[in-house]
């Protein structure tokens, strides 16, 4: 039985390899442009090994090929068929290396290796090539050796293409990319916005071609003087917020195809050349194989059926493929400015409905994720966290090394993923208008019910940004537990009037409390995305100090009774008298704080989530970049004088008393 099993293995183990390697290429390209929505632990996860699975899989096939000898060593023919037939299998699996059209890139890191990719193309060509001639017995065995040719022209383009596409989706290369983008006859040149149609998706798509060279050039972090392909009063015809956003989604959208998938290739002249080049060579080899192999029976049943599925599986691929190229923007773009009518009407077509998924959906961004002090307070801890922490701690004092940080714990288990609803999109659109409108004409925001808490704050001479962002959150989460609230909540329904002013103080404490616990994620998550100084472990920790100090309980410590006497002494919290004015300041005051930190990161970061679902301040950072606010323009923000104390003036015009003007 056992040497049974062991015969069964042997003969079906490269079968197996194969066939798993086609799985995991046709999940790939599937869940390759899936994953930009989805933030699920187990979905990314899932792509992830499979990425990276893919191609060990493959390599280790060749591998193994390559370690078979020549011709068989038993007696039958059957089995030296067999064993060349399977051979066969090589050029599919150069196929397989090459990825699929909707991911080449998992991160944003990958496309910056796109030179060892070209070595490992070269080397794995070489052994792709040296294990099908070896096997074939050179030109003697026709009908295997052909069809093969044919194979190994699709699999050298298509793993050509993936370390083309790498090269491309490296923001080092963007400069270089731009100018050979305006050369190319396959762009959509002359493709404008035109003001009869602004209000409809045709409208919107024409922007975002035409804006698509700035957009690239927000996230490379290039200086963007030169390239004036968009301008505020053009931004501006999209009046209504709705059409904003969706015109960042379709930027977002196409940025993402650019930087993790082949678009920017399959959009090139010599790119659609070598793709057709590919599919034809790949057509043409499955013929061949069906002609030239007449006699069928000398060749293993199973063998011909895993053949079958990989020409049969790998045509219906690029089916899809070819699909998904023509619903692009940039091929409707390339069509209809060359006047080819009834294929631009079909891949508007398929666009439009594309775009009608986009609009309803929040893909861009999706989620936003959320963190409270408290978690790391250890208040509100899961129950899998508190044991987690305790089992560290204790293997910290067992191998001596003492009072570890465990923020990262905490952060992994107490981070959580919500929806965006759209009032908070509204509300940071809303808020870059207004932003707009203060650097147009100089005045300032007013905080009549936050003033005293602000100027306060103002003069703690905090010189970190991750500080004010902790104090600004203890704060908030203070005060929205006060007994004002907590009350509001068990009161009962009464007149119509009063329960549409509670539903509405219900909607801004949320609110509130979304964006706060959002801004606080992002300092424990992503902090290379905020304009922070120093460790976030110190940070926290500062505050959490702080907040010991002024508790004198005795016995057990009352962390929120500590937090609370610390804001009071140090900020004056109790100046703020609980209403609904006070929900809508403290909400101002965090997208003021969302905006000062979007103007201030670096667009290589918000490339780099993007294929994390998208960040609320990735699409706040480029509403601001289109508006010509932040760092990426000559005009910045130019933050004005405080009323007075040590505050960095890098944060002053969150302040009272702080001004807007050109820089």
């Amino acid at each position: 039985m056992k040497a049974l099993l062991h015969q069964l293995w042997n003969e079906w183990e490269i079968r197996l390899l194969v066939l798993f390697s086609f799985t995991l290429q046709v999940f790939l390209f599937f869940a390759g442009s899936f994953r930009r929505r989805n933030t699920n632990t187990v979905v990314r996860l899932s792509i992830w090994f499979a990425y990276l699975g893919a191609d060990f899989v493959a390599i280790y096939a060749l591998g193994f090929l390559s370690r078979q000898p020549a011709d068989s060593t038993t007696s039958s023919s059957r089995e030296k068929t067999h064993h060349q037939l399977a051979f066969f299998w090589a050029p599919f699996l150069l196929v397989h290396l090459g990825g699929q059209d909707t991911i080449t890139a998992f991160a944003i890191e990958d496309n910056n290796l796109w030179l060892r990719h070209l070595l490992n193309l070269i080397a794995h060509v070489a052994l792709a090539s040296y294990v099908f001639w070896k096997s074939t017995g050179g030109w003697h065995n026709l009908e295997v050796l052909v069809p093969g040719i044919f194979l190994f022209v699709s699999g050298i383009i298509r793993y050509g293409e993936r370390t083309w596409a790498l090269k491309c989706g490296s923001l080092k290369n963007t400069e270089g990319l731009l100018v050979a983008e305006a050369k190319d006859q396959t762009q959509p040149a002359g493709v404008g916005l035109n003001r009869d149609d602004d209000a409809c998706y045709m409208g919107v798509v024409r922007f975002a071609l035409r804006s698509a060279p700035v957009v690239r050039n927000f996230f490379a972090g290039c200086n963007l003087v030169q390239f004036m392909a968009t301008n505020v009063d053009q931004m501006c015809m999209f009046g209504e917020v709705g059409g904003r956003q969706l015109l960042l989604k379709i930027e977002m959208d196409m940025m993402y195809d650019d930087t993790y998938s082949k678009a920017m290739v399959l959009r090139k002249r010599a790119g659609i050349i070598l793709r057709c080049i590919s599919q034809v060579s790949f057509v043409v080899a499955f013929v061949l194989f069906l002609v030239l192999l007449g006699n069928k029976k000398k060749f293993s049943t199973a063998d011909i059926a895993v053949t079958y599925v990989l020409f049969i599986g790998g045509f219906l691929v690029e089916v899809c493929a070819t699909a998904l190229v023509v619903m692009s923007p940039w091929t409707w773009g390339w069509l209809e400015a060359r006047k080819y009518r009834k294929l631009a009407r079909v891949s508007w077509f398929l666009l439009s409905k594309k775009l009608g998924r986009l609009e309803k959906r929040m893909s861009w961004p999706n989620s936003m994720g959320q963190y409270s002090i408290v978690s790391y307070m250890g208040l509100e801890l899961s129950w899998l966290s508190r044991r987690v922490t305790w089992l560290v701690r204790k293997m910290a004092s067992m191998v001596g090394a003492g009072k570890e940080r465990l923020l990262w714990i905490s952060n992994l288990m107490d981070s959580k993923c919500i929806e965006i609803d759209r009032e908070i999109l509204e509300s940071v659109a809303l808020c870059v208008d207004g932003l707009h409108s203060e650097l147009s004409d100089g005045s300032s925001r007013q905080w009549p019910n936050l003033r005293p808490v602000l100027t306060k704050m103002q003069s703690l001479s905090m010189a970190d940004f991750g500080l004010v962002l902790v104090f600004t959150h203890a704060l908030t989460e203070v005060h929205l537990r006060s007994t004002y609230y907590e009350e509001k909540k068990k009161t009962a329904a009464g007149p119509d009037d009063d329960t549409q002013e509670e539903d509405a103080s219900s909607s801004l404490v949320g609110m509130c409390r979304k964006l706060s616990n959002y801004m606080l994620y992002l300092l424990v998550s992503h902090p290379e995305m905020l304009p922070v100084t120093g460790s976030v472990d110190t940070t926290l920790e500062f505050f959490v100090r702080k907040v010991i100090e002024y508790e004198d309980g005795g016995g057990k410590v009352d962390i929120m009774r500590g937090t609370r006497k610390l804001l009071e002494d140090q900020i004056g919290l109790h100046a703020v008298q609980p209403s609904k004015e006070t929900l809508e300041e403290i909400r101002d005051f965090w997208l003021r704080l969302l905006l000062y930190a979007a103007g201030k990161s670096r667009g290589d970061t918000h490339a780099a989530r993007l294929a994390g679902g998208g960040e609320l301040l990735t699409f706040a950072w480029l509403l601001m970049a289109h508006l010509e606010i932040g760092d990426s323009w000559l005009r910045r923000i130019e933050l004005g004088d405080t009323a007075g104390g040590d505050m960095r003036p890098e944060l002053a015009y969150v302040f009272p008393g702080a001004s807007f003007g050109h820089a």
